[in-house]
């Protein structure tokens, strides 16, 4: 019988957290694959560290100031249902 131990292998996610401009933290995974709607910062950061395996160069966080710039986005079909 041999030793065989197979290695845990983590999909190669890379997220960006940054505040919405409702206050909540967003932390979403740059191709789309996965991400969250969190109420603080910590928990945020703690999910995407968790779900890239540890690999803190993988996940980047923002200012909330810069974030709420950023993510000003009108959604495609904003008054188009009224």
């Amino acid at each position: 019988m041999t030793d065989f131990v197979p290695l845990r292998v983590y999909p190669s996610y890379h997220f960006d957290i940054k505040r919405s401009l409702r206050g909540y933290w967003i932390a979403r995974d740059r191709h789309g694959l996965a991400g969250g709607t969190f109420l603080t910062r910590k928990d945020a950061l703690r999910f995407a560290l968790i779900e890239s395996g540890g690999d803190s160069a993988r996940v980047h966080a923002y200012p909330a100031a810069q974030a709420a710039r950023n993510t000003k986005r009108r959604h495609p079909w904003a008054g188009q249902l009224s």
